[in-house]
């Protein structure tokens, strides 16, 4: 999609919301995040020289996209996977945006799912948008698990949780089987924390406020 004929940006809100409402599992927000989590997400990068190569997954409508390609300089690669295609257009439109090819910068869109990326790519960093507490526990796992081999040793995964979205949701759901499913995803996702350093930022500054988690892999915990 051309610049010129590029929605204005807050119809990102509408179709977040609209996709949201229409796919909850795979839109786990009713609107994209801000500029304040993009930061968070993104600090990692500033951290480490380059070439750098990154892998974004779950891009939506690619705010963390634009904090990345932001911070990438001529040699860097970026790998963003997105499967739903509502979102596709507004990812071309970050990378037009920040002019990567014309600044040496090899951004590829990949509209499918992240479970089809190679294995043992590699990554310096992964920047996850995926909606993790909305997922089944073993999809989680999964999730993790593909993070932890396409990473290279020493390479940071960053992902994001609303503050309190398991406990909030456990106190509003009366279902049974959705409260065993939200405290088997936070047994998940704790064990993978405890097999990696990790430190987290908090970000009240966001729709609804969020923690974002940075975890370093390490050959002993990963291989």
């Amino acid at each position: 999609m051309g610049e010129a004929n590029a929605p204005p940006e807050w119809q990102a809100y509408r179709l977040f919301y609209a996709q949201f409402r229409r796919h909850f599992q795979a839109t786990g927000a009713i609107a994209p995040s801000g500029p304040a989590l993009a930061r968070a997400m993104t600090a990692p990068l500033a951290q480490a020289p380059g070439p750098r190569r990154v892998l974004e997954a779950g891009a939506g409508t690619g705010v963390f996209t634009r904090a990345i390609l932001r911070q990438l300089e001529p040699g860097d690669e970026l790998d963003i996977y997105e499967i739903n295609p509502v979102f596709l257009p507004w990812l071309e439109r970050r990378k037009q945006e920040a002019r990567a090819e014309a600044r040496g910068i090899r951004c590829t869109i990949h509209p499918c799912d992240l479970r089809l990326a190679p294995p043992g790519a590699g990554y310096d960093f992964i920047v996850s948008g995926l909606p993790l507490n909305n997922f089944p526990p073993a999809l989680v796992a999964e999730m993790l698990e593909l993070f932890d081999r396409c990473l290279r040793p020493g390479g940071v995964l960053s992902y994001f949780e609303y503050l309190y979205i398991r406990e909030l949701k456990r106190a509003l759901v009366r279902d049974p089987a959705e409260r065993a499913r939200l405290d088997a995803v936070a047994t998940v996702l704790q064990a993978f924390l405890a097999r990696h350093r990790h430190h987290s930022q908090t970000v009240a500054c966001n729709l609804p406020p969020a923690v974002a988690r940075h975890l370093t892999r390490n050959a002993v915990a990963a291989d």
